[in-house]
């Protein structure tokens, strides 16, 4: 995503030269070069940087440029720095951006001025009004190698860029409009500047840490981790109070330049309780400590790296719960200080975390949380992944998972049966596998759910009182029990000719033509757990002629002679 000056739309400087392995800036070329904008002219140009701006003609023989009214957007016009206004320009450059910050230049007579998204490797010239939005976070890196990130939710101004010559006396202001910065000043040598401006109070360094918010009032709150940071009023005033503030230390100055308080930063909190692994794809979420003094917050940042410079998620949060939209899979450094309620925060503490969310666990379908299934029926069935490779499964005997039952994985059908655990109480989790990697590259379970395998109701035995045209079967029930009962001409029950609910341990066979039939009963307890069938019976409507001894008469052929 580099791409240096403001290449997509806006038009930038960009210096000749690059940054020196050391990490500060080089010295300034000869040159710096603009990126031309769609309906520019070489005057507009002339008119914009040029201290004689009539001398765009130069500009066009030093470019070779044909019709200097018909410019390519996005070509390079290359100005010579003795000729660029003021004499000393220098820039800042982008190192890092999260989120669309945009930066709109200073407008020229002919040219508009437009908010532009801002790229890793732009370079930008003072005047420059940076917008960062609620989403979003810009790292700039300073001629004199100083840092300044721009926090989310901020508007900040790039009033001064200067440098009299190259490696001396570099000119840096800050104006601070909405929001919150953060800088870390290369050492100052005497004649060298840089300032932070808010609207009524002004903090200058020489070298140092530290950060400065601008509230909704226009109050100024400036925390210094290291070195020293002198604050004061913006404008000279009567009784204005001056401010030194030290490593440690912070200092509120109210939106008209007065001191309100200096005071003792708050205490790093602690991360030790955070967890190291976030699994949830929807949202990433984590609860710091409960804070304890009303009005109080915490800052937060997570970013790609250890130093925290390529910050992807930062924000102010006047709650222990801090919630930020899903991050990619990966591992990241979060970094968090306490805000008193005055707005000053204190040292940043730091921890390792990492996202695992994907492959996005199926969802659960069967049985519902806390529901009862028997050992011999029951399943455990959720929703599988399009995309996926499989289905992972684990039933554990504790919400922990320590004592795991049951693991197994399932590829084609996201189910899977429990014969075997005896009754108890379980709970199960499943994970979805990609397509290649198996179980070393799964995804993170779901949260675990808990069921109950209970011992099936019965029928017990079922006695048949068939000495009458209508059969009567009856058997034993426990407490609240229910029952279905099935009729059928096979025994494989394909021809069901009744199937009906019962709530008492009795059922007469009516109101069937004569003839063999098959029968067969489940029973439901009273929470509605339903137990296996019984086995199939085979029963004869109608009454039969009988024996002496009760048993039913036959032709030769074995079928039973039935009652006129």
């Amino acid at each position: 995503m580099s791409s240096p000056g403001w290449s997509r739309a806006a038009a930038a400087f960009v210096l000749t030269t690059a940054l020196g392995g050391t990490g500060a800036w080089a010295a300034p070329a000869s040159f710096v070069q603009h990126r031309v904008i769609a309906g520019e002219t070489l005057a507009s140009i002339g008119e914009r940087y040029l201290r004689t701006p009539t001398l765009w003609r130069d500009l066009q023989a030093l470019n070779n440029i044909a019709d200097p009214q018909k410019l390519v957007p996005g070509s390079i016009v290359k100005l010579p720095r003795r000729m660029v206004r003021p004499a000393g320009l220098a820039v800042a450059q982008v190192e890092f951006v999260q989120g669309v910050a945009t930066g709109t230049m200073p407008a020229g007579k002919e040219a508009a001025a437009a908010p532009t998204p801002l790229a890793a490797g732009d370079a930008l010239t003072e005047g420059t009004k940076l917008t960062v939005p609620d989403d979003g976070y810009l790292r700039l890196k300073l001629a004199d190698g100083s840092v300044v990130r721009v926090l989310a939710d901020s508007d900040v101004e790039l009033k001064r860029l200067r440098g009299k010559r190259p490696g001396a006396s570099y000119q840096s202001v800050i104006e601070v409009h909405k929001g919150k910065v953060e800088s870390e000043v290369a050492p100052q040598p005497r004649g060298r500047t840089f300032e932070v401006q808010a609207p009524g109070a002004v903090a200058s360094v020489r070298g140092t840490r530290f950060d400065v918010a601008i509230g909704h009032e226009g109050q100024m709150c400036a925390a210094v981790t290291e070195g020293t940071v002198l604050m004061k009023p913006r404008k000279a005033r009567k009784n204005g109070k001056t401010a030194m503030v030290a490593a440690g230390q912070g200092a509120v100055f109210d939106g008209k330049g007065q001191l309100n308080s200096r005071q003792s930063l708050p205490d790093a909190p602690d991360l030790s309780a955070m967890p190291r692994d976030f699994e949830d794809p929807n949202t990433l979420a984590m609860a710091m400590a409960p804070l304890t003094i009303t009005g109080s917050g915490y800052e937060v940042r997570i970013a790609r790296d250890k130093r925290l410079h390529e910050v992807v998620r930062n924000g102010v949060f006047k709650t222990e719960k801090v919630k930020f939209a899903p991050l990619e899979d990966g591992d990241y450094t979060i970094g968090v200080r306490t805000i008193n309620p005055d707005g000053l925060a204190g040292p940043e503490s730091q921890r390792a975390i990492r996202v695992h969310a994907n492959p996005v666990p199926p969802l659960y379908q069967s049985p519902a949380p806390g529901g009862r299934v028997t050992s011999e029926a029951g399943q455990l069935v959720c929703s599988e992944v399009a995309g996926a490779g499989g289905v992972l499964f684990e039933v554990a005997s504790d919400p922990g998972f320590r004592n795991v039952r049951l693991h197994d994985v399932r590829s084609g059908d996201c189910r899977i049966g429990i014969g075997g655990l005896p009754p108890g109480n379980y709970w199960w989790r499943v994970a979805s596998l990609p397509k290649s990697g198996g179980e070393a590259q799964r995804g993170p379970f779901a949260a675990g759910q808990p069921f109950t395998v209970a011992v099936a109701p019965t029928t017990g035995a079922v006695d048949i009182d068939d000495s009458g045209e209508s059969p009567t079967l009856r058997w034993q029930a426990g407490a609240g029990d229910k029952f279905r009962g099935q009729l059928a001409r096979d025994e494989a029950f394909t021809q069901l000719v009744a199937d009906v609910e019962l709530t008492s341990p009795a059922w007469t066979l009516s109101g069937q033509p004569r003839g063999q039939y098959f029968v067969r009963l489940q029973a439901r307890d009273a929470e509605g757990l339903a137990g296996p069938f019984s086995p199939a019976r085979k029963v004869r409507i109608g009454a039969v002629v009988r024996n002496g001894a009760g048993g039913g008469l036959v032709t030769s052929d074995g079928a039973p002679i039935e009652r006129p």
